[in-house]
């Protein structure tokens, strides 16, 4: 399994709190599809995704607490 990381390169997991950087909302991690990704494209593809927000890239998402 690869490892995603948030823009500040903290580790993300399932059922953490994260905010998306660029509006400010904030959702809970429902899922990552990052199986078969290498971990350049898990960075940058919309792989995590949020419970009401959608899809999101890493690179997008800010880990709170």
């Amino acid at each position: 399994m690869t490892k995603i990381y948030d823009r500040n390169h903290n580790l993300l997991t399932v059922g953490q709190r994260v905010m998306i950087s660029d509006t400010g909302a904030t959702d809970q991690i429902e899922a990552i599809h990052a199986d078969n990704l290498s971990n350049y494209a898990a960075e940058h593809n919309q792989c995590v995704q949020l419970g009401h927000e959608g899809k999101f890239a890493p690179i997008d998402i800010i880990r709170l607490g």
